[in-house]
């Protein structure tokens, strides 16, 4: 671990933020919630990226590839990212950081060598801040890496909450399934045109989330900024909704509000005890 990184630390977890890329590999330990790298001094690409975004040149639908090889990935970001929606070099460096993130995973998640990361789960993004979900976690499916590795790549930086301003994540499960019952709600109201119902929903999910009852300090929340690279724990699928220990997942929440953002995140699908695609033998 490098000397530049700081500590978030209770006795069940530790977030590391820190300016040093190796110290992503720390996600590994059973003990690490995330990682968060910023780099010192962001490439100049970003910013074009960043204009790209908020002016609605650059644009991707919510897209989810859930079984792809780097060079499948590459393809599709080849056809996703036209010409004409981001210039050169800007639109390369970006292609190729995306695939960077892929491989730092591939690394990552093959470190032990009980695993040899050929696909991925690639989830991608251009969108505004809505208000459709608050702190939550994320999930990997039953005996995979429980890790990912997430980029925002610029607008407002990605909220989350430090280990010891946590209660447990039984009051976080319980605060999520309301919040989604409000949520759940709100959407029958704008399918109906209940124009009363929406706007009184729309006011008890924002008093909903000022509470933050999950939190002993609510007012006190992190931020990862825009530009960071973030490793981050996922909850194996099964152990969802259950008072799990804290390093078993990062507690985080998207803006609510600001400028359209692209976001990518990813994860490797197949379980970690075997090698995925390997020739069978005959």
């Amino acid at each position: 671990m490098s000397i530049a990184a700081e500590r978030c630390e209770s006795a069940e977890a530790l977030v590391l933020v820190t300016r040093d890329p190796r110290d992503l590999a720390a996600i590994a330990r059973a003990d690490v919630q995330a990682v968060i790298h910023t780099p010192l001094t962001p490439p100049g690409w970003l910013a074009d990226v960043a204009v790209a975004v908020e002016t609605g040149r650059l644009r991707i639908a919510r897209s989810v590839l859930p079984r792809a090889t780097r060079e499948e990935i590459a393809a599709w970001l080849e056809g996703a990212i036209g010409v004409g929606m981001l210039d050169e070099p800007a639109r390369g460096c970006l292609i190729a950081d995306i695939l960077g993130l892929a491989d730092r995973l591939g690394e990552l998640a093959s470190a032990d060598g009980s695993l040899r990361a050929r696909r991925f789960m690639l989830r991608i993004f251009t969108e505004e801040p809505t208000t459709e979900c608050g702190f939550h976690v994320d999930t990997v499916p039953p005996a995979a890496p429980g890790f990912g590795i997430m980029r925002v790549y610029n607008g407002a930086g990605t909220l989350y909450a430090e280990p010891d301003n946590v209660t447990s994540m039984a009051d976080v499960y319980r605060d999520l399934g309301e919040r989604a019952e409000l949520v759940k709600a709100r959407t029958r109201a704008r399918q109906a045109r209940d124009a009363g119902a929406f706007e009184r929903l729309e006011r008890l999910i924002a008093a909903h989330d000022a509470v933050r009852p999950f939190l002993r300090r609510p007012a006190q929340v992190a931020q990862a900024p825009a530009g960071s690279v973030v490793a981050f724990r996922h909850v194996d699928v099964r152990r969802h909704g259950s008072d799990h220990a804290k390093a078993e997942a990062w507690l985080h929440c998207s803006p609510m509000a600001g400028a359209a953002r692209l976001v990518v995140n990813l994860t490797v699908p197949q379980p970690a005890h075997r090698h995925f695609d390997a020739p069978r033998a005959h």
